[in-house]
């Protein structure tokens, strides 16, 4: 397959997107039902350690995280089977098998790798920081503080001026994208995880060479119209049932969950339902007609 540049591909993807979630709609509903369940005890404990009222139980969340997290490798296995292989497979779709781990395994190491390079873009962004903090206040012939006898945590911004605040501003940008378009280069991998039939993280980093920003591009394109919608809901849900499922720490605002769960249930299902609908479909049509676009197949 002809690879084609980075943003010209991006036009062609996004009508090709589109056309797979207008023709796979009734799949993609199917597939985001585990979602929408998982989502029910995920916005639950999310609202409990988020919430200043309540103590948290991390050990609940992190069930209920690894419990919405194999539900959306389920639902996006689904979808990515019908982008990548042209068919469904399974009951309503779902399966538990090599695929699910394949992309399981994927995400979790595009995660780590983002984590780890927004890490070290930190470090380096800090050190900077320091660097200009420590230069602007010689300049202005200040004597710094000693942390051992004042017992204060030294202020990076104490001395910082308008210069130094354009070159925080300017570096804060720079390193932002510069992990942006790496994360954009690795969401290609999930895609490619199932076309290759094996796990791939890294090296979908050759065909994304220079592409990263037109996936994240693609993405924004995707996923804010997607993203407003689901808020939308959260809001409706809010005026009409007293019920904020889009902001969780609120359901705890009285100091306990005072919201009844017929109620509850069914809207914060309905919530992660719709995310799943809308954005599953979406990210695999864009990311396996980028994959296809630009060589990936070859």
């Amino acid at each position: 397959m002809t690879r084609i540049s980075s943003f010209s591909a991006l036009p062609g993807a996004i009508v090709r997107t589109l056309g797979f979630f207008r023709h796979n709609a009734g799949w993609a509903a199917l597939a985001a039902i585990l979602p929408g369940l998982a989502a029910i005890a995920l916005t639950w404990q999310t609202g409990a350690v988020t919430s200043d009222t309540v103590a948290p139980n991390w050990s609940l969340y992190l069930l209920a995280f690894i419990g919405w997290y194999g539900a959306t490798t389920l639902a996006q296995a689904a979808m990515f089977r019908i982008s990548v292989r042209g068919r469904p497979a399974g009951f309503l779709g779902y399966q538990l098998g090599a695929d699910e781990l394949r992309l399981a395994a994927s995400w979790a190491l595009i995660f780590f790798l983002i984590f780890v390079a927004a890490g070290i873009a930190l470090v380096i962004y800090a050190a900077l920081m320091a660097a200009v903090s420590i230069v602007s206040r010689d300049a202005a012939g200040l004597t710094p503080e000693d942390p051992a006898t004042t017992g204060n945590i030294p202020d990076l911004w104490a001395y910082f001026g308008p210069a130094e605040w354009t070159i925080a501003i300017g570096l804060g940008v720079v390193f932002a994208l510069l992990v942006g378009g790496f994360a954009g280069r690795l969401l290609i991998a999930p895609a490619a995880s199932i076309a290759r039939r094996k796990v791939q993280a890294l090296s979908v980093m050759a065909i994304t060479h220079k592409r990263g920003f037109a996936v994240v591009l693609g993405a924004i394109l995707c996923f804010v119209p997607a993203g407003l919608l689901v808020h939308g809901l959260g809001v409706v849900a809010e005026y009409a049932f007293d019920a904020p499922i889009h902001q969780p720490a609120r359901l705890f605002a009285e100091g306990a969950f005072t919201l009844g769960w017929t109620v509850y249930a069914p809207l914060a299902f309905l919530h992660g339902w719709l995310a799943a609908f809308l954005t599953t479909p979406l990210f695999a049509g864009l990311t396996t007609a980028l994959y296809r676009a630009w060589g990936g197949d070859d």
